[in-house]
């Protein structure tokens, strides 16, 4: 009897020896599941990182900005129409020493509105002059007399415009056009740096005959209603390209147009100019 309760407690002890040593070695899910993210984690950390070296505020600066292209006659047009592509402002501010226009620059003169931007965000307007006053004419301005703004007009580019003659701009009163040389000029290019702003003179009728007659120009009646009411320059349209308008501040144009000018239509105090782009 003794022997047989012996033998029920080896077997008795030898089944809790194996249900223990079976609950005690075998890992739970969550804790496999735990050590392997920390082993990760763990390897991760030891895994040595290439970092990229971090740029400083110049070399951002100089990888942002693009590079500056010199204009010249065979580049001027591709430049420009990816210039005005990428800048599409067309409203300007004149900042004058007798008072403030603000212009608006036209659509359908893309290479001129793209042209005038481009230097209004040089800066290369800024100290110019208005060097050629004519009262109940015009007022001419984007240059001066000073040989360090020949430098600024050769880093810029050589070149001229192509004219951007449109049916429906015409020199009115506070017309923007371009300058451009007459002579060895067949295709009337403008040139790139000085504009003019018309004052003009309000017409008549015999007087709008009388310029379609000398000037060789058809002036069309919508056009004459316009000359006939604010005036401008009619005689000028289909040689200079008109490539926007002054939309505020007309009443500094008669100002400037009114200042004393020496025997080159200069005026005896200068008139300053400085730009900005409105929008």
């Amino acid at each position: 009897m003794k022997m047989r309760i012996n033998i029920a407690k080896v077997l008795i002890s030898t089944v809790l020896a194996v249900v223990l040593c079976a609950c005690g070695s075998q890992p739970s899910p969550q804790g496999q599941q735990q050590q392997n993210v920390e082993t990760s984690a763990q390897t991760e950390k030891a895994k040595p990182k290439t970092e990229k070296p971090k740029q400083t505020s110049t070399q951002k600066k100089k990888a942002d900005k693009p590079k500056k292209v010199r204009l010249t006659e065979d580049n001027v047009v591709d430049e420009l129409t990816k210039y005005g592509r990428q800048n599409p402002e067309k409203r300007v501010r004149i900042i004058t020493s007798m008072g403030t226009m603000v212009v608006e620059l036209y659509d359908n003169t893309p290479l001129h509105r793209a042209n005038f931007i481009h230097l209004v965000k040089e800066h290369y307007y800024d100290g110019t002059e208005f060097y050629r006053v004519i009262n109940n004419f015009m007022i001419q301005g984007g240059d001066t007399d000073g040989y360090e703004r020949r430098a600024v007009k050769e880093k810029i580019g050589k070149y001229t415009l192509p004219a951007e003659f449109r049916e429906g701009n015409i020199h009115k009163r506070g017309a923007l056009s371009m300058v451009r040389e007459y002579e060895n000029n067949p295709e009337k290019r403008s040139s790139p740096f000085e504009f003019f702003i018309v004052q003009g003179t309000v017409y008549t009728e015999g007087e709008l005959n009388g310029t379609e007659f000398n000037y060789n120009v058809k002036i069309s009646p919508e056009h004459r209603a316009v000359y006939k009411s604010v005036g401008g320059c009619a005689y000028l349209d289909g040689q200079h390209t008109v490539f926007g308008e002054v939309v505020e501040g007309l009443e500094v144009i008669d100002k400037i147009a009114a200042v004393k000018t020496d025997n080159g239509d200069w005026p005896i105090k200068p008139v300053t100019i400085k730009m900005e782009i409105v929008r």
